[in-house]
């Protein structure tokens, strides 16, 4: 049984291979075919140092408590507290 003629099947093929999907704006191609944006580094915006605003505190707080981990050279070495039976070593 033929569900299509093989002129209908070579006409759909040549049909698909001509035409292209059209791509998103997130990933490819805009409408007006120029690329978004350029280099990342090019689109970020520079980062505030003012100290005030809300992004300066969240960073401070994030320095202080990475310079309170990293200060500590037995954080990773410090022995913990083992919750177990004093019975397990018999």
């Amino acid at each position: 049984m033929e569900l299509a003629s093989q002129d209908l099947i070579a006409t759909l093929l040549l049909d698909a291979v001509r035409t292209r999907p059209v791509r998103s704006q997130r990933g490819g191609a805009q409408m007006d075919g120029s690329r978004p944006g350029g280099k990342a580094a090019e689109r970020r915006r520079p980062r505030c140092h003012c100290g005030q605003c809300r992004q300066c505190i969240d960073d401070a707080r994030w320095e202080r408590i990475f310079v309170e981990k990293f200060a500590d050279p037995e954080y990773y070495t410090r022995r913990h507290v083992r919750c177990t039976s004093p019975l397990d070593s018999l």
